[in-house]
């Protein structure tokens, strides 16, 4: 079985490099970028299981991205990720298509279950 791929999108390096770790600590290849319109030339570009954005970002925020992205892969699994996560704000990202919203900093327990909920294969840690 080959690995899973999924896109971090996030304005902050030091995010995106926390989360690409712990994502290649649970056997998933991560690509990063510091926005939605990279996200979008990304996913034209190749072939992705999912992705992983944050919701407040220049240019494109998490919400458009999530839309403009369901209209291109329909199927495309979406996480989103917010320092300032409420359940209203996760109805949002799930009303446009997201698989769900989790907080920042996060909880491996959180990520996990939401990549479970996506459909994502990934290495289970003990």
């Amino acid at each position: 079985m080959s690995r899973s791929r999924m896109v971090v999108a996030d304005n902050h390096a030091s995010v995106r490099e926390v989360m690409s770790s712990l994502l290649e600590l649970l056997d998933i290849d991560a690509v990063t970028c510091s926005g939605g319109d990279e996200v979008l030339e990304l996913v034209e570009q190749s072939e992705f299981d999912g992705v992983i954005s944050d919701v407040v970002m220049p240019n494109m925020g998490g919400m458009d991205l999530v839309v403009r992205l369901k209209q291109k892969r329909p199927r495309l699994p979406i996480i989103m990720m917010s320092s300032y996560a409420t359940e209203a704000l996760e109805e949002e990202a799930r009303s446009k298509g997201a698989v769900g919203l989790f907080s920042k900093p996060f909880k491996l327990e959180t990520v996990t279950r939401l990549l479970e909920e996506a459909g994502i294969d990934f290495m289970r840690l003990s």
